[in-house]
């Protein structure tokens, strides 16, 4: 057992509940980091693990990621009838109701959006190396793998880019800096989901910054499980070290699940 005894006992405890929902994180949870982000893959026995705790009594699952929905489906291979949830767009789409944001956005937002999009490839060509992603209700620049001082002045730009507009929402995260026109969260998107499904406890498994406005909206005493994946501040109550840690703890979720359940 490479988990701690207090993460060990929280994910346990957790198991245990009547009705839960069990929130994932994609990149940097259940994937490793890699340049191009389309190599992303997640690691051996996360998506096992996955598939078998939405298949367990009581049990809701959810994949949360920055990523669009069509490009987290592909990536994860999760299957439309498969019982499972995408949340996609920090929180902008959801396989639910398929494409979402696309239809919500106003004349107003489109060309806020248009002029970002602009923006973001302007600063992508002054500097060597940043990449630039467009999604349906947000556009993206990425520095990963980008040396500084060059990384560091591209998101600098990024951001005064973001300045320039009103309505509009920025998330830095790891390498990336993301720039929204629409305000759902993955916070939102995790308390919209657990309130339909009727839980009464939520768990979240998640390693960048986006993902603590997850982790803001969990609340211990309720039972709900806060688990932060490697270094930083976070409001999670447990940390581990890295994704192998999560296909443990969440291969023992389901192992504890079933040993309770007999």
């Amino acid at each position: 057992m490479t988990l701690s005894p207090e993460v060990h006992q929280a994910v346990t405890a957790f198991a245990g509940r009547r009705r839960v929902l069990l929130g994932v994180d994609f990149d940097g949870t259940l994937a490793p980091f890699v340049r191009d982000p389309m190599d992303a893959a997640a690691a051996p026995g996360g998506l096992e693990a996955v598939r078998a705790a939405g298949a367990l009594d009581g049990v809701s699952v959810v994949i949360l990621s920055g990523r669009d929905l069509a490009t987290l489906r592909t990536l994860t291979g999760i299957g439309e009838h498969e019982p499972i949830v995408l949340v996609g767009s920090h929180g902008a789409q959801s396989s639910l109701a398929g494409d979402l944001d696309g239809a919500l956005l106003d004349d107003e937002q489109e060309q806020t959006l248009a002029s970002l999009r602009e923006g973001l490839e302007q600063v992508a060509s002054d500097h060597d190396g940043p990449r630039v992603e467009h999604k349906p209700a947000a556009v993206v620049l990425h520095t990963r793998g980008v040396a500084e001082p060059v990384a560091g002045r591209a998101a600098e730009a990024a951001h005064e880019v973001a300045a320039r507009h009103t309505g509009v929402h920025v998330t830095p995260g790891k390498d990336v800096v993301e720039i929204s026109v629409l305000t759902a969260t993955k916070g939102t998107a995790l308390e919209s989901l657990a309130t339909s499904r009727r839980v009464e406890a939520i768990g979240y498994f998640g390693d960048d910054v986006t993902d603590e406005r997850a982790f803001a909206v969990l609340d211990p005493s309720r039972g709900d499980l806060g688990v932060k994946v490697g270094a930083g501040e976070t409001a999670a109550e447990h940390r581990v070290p890295g994704i192998p840690e999560v296909v443990e703890a969440l291969e023992l979720f389901v192992r504890s699940r079933q040993e309770q359940r007999h």
